[in-house]
């Protein structure tokens, strides 16, 4: 059984052989033209050996001592290991060469130093090009994952949404049957197209501030319908064009409705929810009045507009309490160009 943290020894894949392959073809020629002057079966059988003794080192750096000590942080193991490896086969080169020049010449062990500086240098280039493709091919690896990861999680979050909102819209009809039919009737109609929105929107990760704002506008219409005057809300657009920037969908609905649902309005006071939207953020400010009896809430809401900002984007919703008032801040969305570096991020 592997150890925690030890890697698995790996084999060379079909591209790794294929980019061996490729360097070599293309030092072919170097070595035809430092050998010209010798028949072409020497050429060619010196190539080969060339090949064998300078790509051998590179296979069992790369795909052995590595896994076996580089990604366990053994350092040192690692150093004589790949000392040991290239002073073999700088060895088996220099006995290979004064087999094939020097036969018959006493063997001068000095040369072995060469063949270890020369194995070392083709098979450290070779190694470099192979361990930036592993790290390159990681590297998409991870990319691949996350993305699958960050998608997945998106479609869990936006899947909170439906349950949430029809649990709590479901609640305030039921209080209207019981106390006018007729409003109920008028709420449902209501209801029945901000649901429409969300479903239309269902798959969508954004929508225009536009789309968001007649969203909240309906929205709003059923509160006044429950409560009458004892919440206002009060929406403050800064931007001129609200079709070229981008929300959450159903999240400026969401914050409107916790300040609704945990803090006690009147018909004589009644509780202020603004809405101030400007070019970097959306803030839905409100005084804090908790309610004397707290309302059950599963607390989905606002987490969930908090994790789905977080898939999107690089900037936070910031959320400020004090004992006097409660404030929540959106950022403000745009596209991404179509040229951007990094086009799966919606830049805010």
């Amino acid at each position: 059984m592997m150890k925690t943290g030890q890697q698995p020894f790996r084999k060379p894949n079909r591209s790794d052989w294929v980019l061996i392959g490729v360097l070599w073809v293309m030092a072919f020629p170097f070595m035809v033209a430092g050998n010209w002057e010798h028949p072409w079966w020497f050429i060619l059988s010196g190539w080969v050996l060339n090949v064998a003794t300078h790509t051998g080192p590179v296979l069992v750096i790369v795909y052995v001592l590595f896994p076996a000590f580089l990604f366990t942080r053994r350092y040192g193991l690692l150093f004589l290991s790949m000392l040991a490896v290239l002073a073999f086969f700088g060895l088996v080169d220099q006995l290979l060469i004064w087999q094939r020049y020097h036969a018959g010449q006493p063997f001068r062990w000095y040369d072995v130093l060469y063949s270890f500086i020369d194995v070392a240098t083709q098979a450290g280039v070779l190694a470099a090009v192979l361990t930036g493709k592993h790290f390159f091919e990681t590297q998409q690896r991870l990319i691949r994952a996350e993305k699958e990861r960050t998608e997945a999680e998106l479609r869990h979050l936006k899947a909170q949404i439906d349950p949430h909102f029809l649990f709590n819209n479901l609640n305030v009809l039921g209080a209207l049957i019981e106390r006018s039919p007729e409003q109920a009737s008028a709420y449902l109609h209501r209801f029945s197209a901000l649901y429409r929105y969300l479903i239309r929107n269902k798959e969508e990760d954004v929508v225009p501030l536009a789309d968001e704002l007649a969203f909240l506008n309906d929205y709003s219409y059923l509160i006044r319908q429950r409560f009458g005057r004892a919440y206002e809300i009060v929406t403050t657009v800064h931007i001129p064009d609200t079709l070229a920037v981008l929300v959450l969908p159903g999240s400026l609905q969401t914050l409107v409705e916790n300040a609704v649902k945990h803090n006690q309005g009147s018909e004589t006071d009644p509780l202020l929810v603004e809405l101030t939207i400007t070019d970097d953020t959306a803030v839905v400010r409100n005084e804090r009045r908790p309610k004397l009896t707290p309302v059950e809430s599963t607390g989905t809401g606002l987490k969930n507009v908090q994790a789905r900002y977080a898939l999107l984007s690089d900037k936070t919703v910031r959320i400020q309490s004090t004992a006097a008032e409660f404030v929540v801040s959106l950022p403000i969305l745009r596209p991404v160009p179509i040229d951007s570096p990094n086009p799966a991020l919606i830049h805010p």
